[in-house]
């Protein structure tokens, strides 16, 4: 059995050892390429994912800038807007002032020109008069407001 077993060492030892060390060379190699190709894959996807991390991040801000552009834009045409309702509000407040005044002043040369008429008939005048005619020729705008003299009908 010595001779045997001296066989086997001999000659199935070194064989056996050689595939063995083959294998392991082998397998190395595989794992080694595998792992660094992992490794380069990975890498490979970091940077494309960091890259689209960077283009959202950078287009959130471009969309946060756009918003915050037509919101100041908008503010400034809220602003332009008020003013020019400010002004109008002022103009009609003025205009209510001049009719109201207008309105007092032809209330008054009513008042007045329906006195002189009764004065001037002499007798209890008390429709349209010269003078009330003319009046309201004037305040109807009608050219040539005519004469206050009974008769003249110059401005007609």
């Amino acid at each position: 059995m010595n001779s045997a077993a001296k066989w086997l060492l001999t000659r199935l030892l070194p064989g056996a050892v050689l595939c063995a060390a083959l294998a392991g060379a082998g397998w190395w190699l595989h794992s080694a390429g595998y792992d660094s190709g992992h490794k380069d894959a990975k890498a490979d996807g970091d940077t494309a994912l960091a890259n689209e991390k960077k283009n959202r991040a950078d287009e959130r801000q471009q969309l946060a800038q756009s918003g915050q552009q037509a919101l100041l834009q908008a503010r400034d045409d809220e602003r332009q807007q008020r003013e020019r309702a400010d002004r109008l509000a002022l103009q009609l407040a003025d205009k209510e002032f001049e009719l109201t005044q207008t309105n007092r002043l032809l209330q008054l040369g009513i008042n007045k020109a329906v006195s002189d008429d009764n004065q001037t008939s002499g007798c209890g005048y008390n429709g349209l008069g010269p003078h009330s005619l003319q009046l309201y020729t004037k305040a109807l705008g009608y050219a040539g407001g005519g004469n206050a003299r009974a008769g003249d009908s110059s401005g007609q």
